[in-house]
């Protein structure tokens, strides 16, 4: 029997678009003689869709396409669509429908426990698993194929035990029952979501047949009844690294595209941060679709200028040069009086951060483009940026990265090919909101601060925890107590791509209003 497995990249709400997509996959599938098709989770609405997809008429109407699906698909297929559940109280969950000969079979919901469905296909069991429901052995014992229809994001895949990863899941359930086993995943992103793809077949051996990568659009078709032949370079070892870059580079791809535009704008200074978002942005939508702006001031340094030059004639983007200094001269004249006689400290400093925001957002909107941000999760955490300054633009790719991260992944980029300058990998970071201006200043050196963010944030540590492993007490109280402070700022900025570890937006889901501190 021959089997096809799918991986592909919806986009949320586009019904009639996702429809033709799954459509056309199956008519491959049907042109290499498979008999069923499986698709990943959600392929017909794609996801998140949050409250869209409580949505009654919503619903109804992906049913409908479900229905048209069912008439129009050349072979039998497998899928998911979220649809109330009576035995839950009416909550929307992901329901499995077998479809064949037009007829649509409910195979229940997953994620409610029930027994593993088992459906039979051409005299084939199919044992059928969405939504991290997992069968026990014995539920198994004695099926032909198994298969995972998923939708499980780079975070999920990346920073799950060994043993629970995808791949390796699936090559033990193989062995464990004798059986094929296949697994059906997303690809694309939507919103800041980043989907793993990495869908994969394994013959009852163990043997790796079919390995698609984390961003490829593909129909992969095998025969149970062949020999299996391993798949050419299907190693199933994941490069951190690597997956993270491709990662932020579909999410970038995705988040610009599915919304509507194709060009980008970059507020190039000569740091690390700009330097890596533009690299990005470059190979995610092409270098004639990004485009730079230098916004020099007083304090800028003459080598941030040249280094903000020099990326952008390496990676081929057009730039403008837009001084701030008379804007800023202005409105120090406009605001003074209102400053208690003239706009001092951090105020002067953070006006010229919201000066180039407005520089950026202007332009952007005069052209049609979206401006992305360049901040960092370590500065996120700290709340060091400012409110309506760097915080500004429609997505930030790097905001789930710490500042070491950030650092790792330019250099391991730069060893791919020319694109950073060495002196952004190697100059001490600097704001250059003042004379002579450094990160340092307001911040611990950033090895010691990402440590100390990384048991907080990503394991939940407290206090005496992150003070035993051997931390200054002061200095853990200051930090926790600068994280906690910085929700609100937090809440200001744009989505981050989620690609690795705690989304501070979404998964940290820390109070704005707080009075409690970390002080045990």
């Amino acid at each position: 029997m021959y089997i096809a497995v799918a991986q592909t990249n919806p986009t949320v709400g586009d019904l009639d678009g996702n429809l033709m997509k799954a459509l056309h996959l199956a008519e491959d599938a049907a042109e290499e003689e498979a008999d069923i098709i499986v698709y990943p989770a959600h392929v017909l609405t794609g996801v998140p869709t949050g409250g869209l997809g409580d949505s009654d008429a919503f619903l109804a109407d992906a049913y409908k396409h479900l229905e048209h699906f069912a008439v129009q698909t050349p072979i039998a297929a497998i899928l998911t669509l979220g649809t109330r559940c009576e035995e839950a109280d009416d909550l929307v969950l992901p329901e499995i429908f077998v479809v064949a000969d037009g007829e649509i079979t409910s195979l229940g919901y997953p994620v409610l426990g029930d027994e593993t469905p088992i459906v039979e296909v051409n005299d084939l069991d199919i044992a059928v698993l969405a939504e991290e429901h997992f069968a026990a052995d014995s539920e198994l014992a004695g099926v032909d194929l198994f298969v995972e229809l998923a939708s499980d994001s780079v975070p999920e895949v990346m920073l799950a035990p060994e043993e629970e990863q995808p791949l390796n899941r699936m090559r033990s359930v193989a062995q464990t029952c004798h059986a094929y086993a296949a697994y059906a995943n997303l690809c694309g992103a939507s919103d800041s979501m980043v989907f793993a793809g990495h869908s994969c077949i394994f013959a009852p051996d163990g043997t790796c047949i079919i390995h698609d990568d984390l961003s490829e659009n593909a129909v992969s078709v095998f025969d149970t009844d062949l020999p299996p032949a391993p798949a050419d370079a299907a190693s199933t070892e994941i490069n951190y690294t690597a997956e993270t870059w491709e990662a932020l580079v579909v999410g970038t791809h995705d988040y610009v595209e599915k919304n509507g535009f194709r060009d980008v704008v970059v507020g190039l200074s000569g740091g690390i941060d700009s330097a890596l978002v533009a690299t990005i942005a470059v190979e995610a939508l092409g270098v004639e679709h990004v485009h730079g702006i230098l916004m020099p001031s007083g304090f800028s340094s003459e080598g941030s200028l040249r280094d903000a030059n020099e990326l952008a004639t390496t990676l081929g983007i057009q730039t403008s040069e837009i001084p701030i200094d008379e804007a800023v001269e202005l409105f120090h004249k406009l605001l003074a009086q209102d400053c208690g006689g003239s706009v001092e400290g951090l105020a002067a400093e953070n006006l010229q951060a919201r000066i180039r925001a407005v520089y950026l957002m202007t332009i952007a909107n005069a052209n049609g483009w979206l401006v992305l941000n360049t901040g960092n999760k370590s500065e996120a955490a700290m709340g060091f940026s400012t409110l309506y300054g760097d915080t500004v633009g429609a997505l930030a790719p790097i905001g789930n990265l710490y500042k070491t991260e950030v650092y790792e992944l330019a250099k391991w980029r730069v060893q791919r090919g020319e694109s950073i300058p060495y002196e952004c990998l190697t100059k001490p970071p600097s704001a250059e909101l003042y004379e002579g201006a450094l990160d340092s200043d307001r911040l611990p050196d950033y090895e010691t601060l990402d440590t100390i963010l990384r048991a907080h944030i990503e394991n939940d540590l407290g206090l005496e925890q992150i003070v035993a492993l051997g931390f200054d007490e002061d200095l853990v109280a200051e930090v926790l107590s600068t994280v906690a402070k910085s929700e609100y700022k937090r809440r200001a900025e744009p989505p981050a791509l989620q690609v690795c570890g705690v989304d501070l937006g979404e998964d940290r889901d820390w109070p704005i209003t707080c009075a409690w501190l970390d002080n045990s």
